[in-house]
């Protein structure tokens, strides 16, 4: 089944940021059930990862913005996800990040990442937003520090500690 949300589909050079759909699960399991997903709080089971999608689906209805797919326009295949997460009990919108093994290091996160600031603070006025990222996630913090965000304190997500990073101010024109 699909479904057509208020989710406004972003376009990058390479990529297509769609809303996510039923259709990604598969993705998403391979993903959140794999080591890639140790620093973000995997890995999950199927029913974990099924409640994840639909949390995703869910941000978008509650808060208006939310987690991207994100689609290589060339094949068409799904090799991530990158968004806006505003979860309960934190602090302030996070720009979030997570890549499938076969897109790593070909800039797709950094690209997209550029397009959903740019979207979120212009259409949502989140112009600095921080990421949590555990300190051993070495690739995400170099990642922020690509995009020019900086380390400005420690914290804490659900019981886990996080390096809370700030991305500088995006000017909306």
């Amino acid at each position: 089944m699909s479904f057509d949300l208020p989710i406004p589909t972003l376009e990058t050079e390479r990529l297509i940021l769609r809303q996510p759909q039923e259709r990604d699960l598969e993705g998403l399991i391979a993903f959140w059930g794999s080591e890639r997903a140790q620093f973000i709080g995997g890995p999950l089971s199927r029913l974990d990862t099924w409640r994840k999608l639909t949390s995703m689906i869910g941000q978008w209805v509650i808060k208006g913005y939310g987690f991207y797919m994100l689609e290589e326009k060339s094949s068409g295949e799904v090799v991530g996800g990158l968004g806006i997460v505003d979860a309960e009990g934190w602090s302030e919108p996070e720009l979030g990040w997570n890549l499938y093994e076969a897109a790593e290091g070909k800039g797709y996160a950094f690209e997209a990442a550029q397009k959903v600031r740019e979207h979120a603070a212009a259409t949502w006025g989140i112009t600095a937003p921080i990421s949590h990222i555990d300190a051993g996630n070495t690739r995400s913090i170099a990642l922020a520090e690509r995009l020019g965000a900086t380390f400005e304190r420690n914290g804490d997500i659900s019981g886990h500690p996080v390096r809370i990073y700030r991305h500088a101010e995006w000017e909306v024109s």
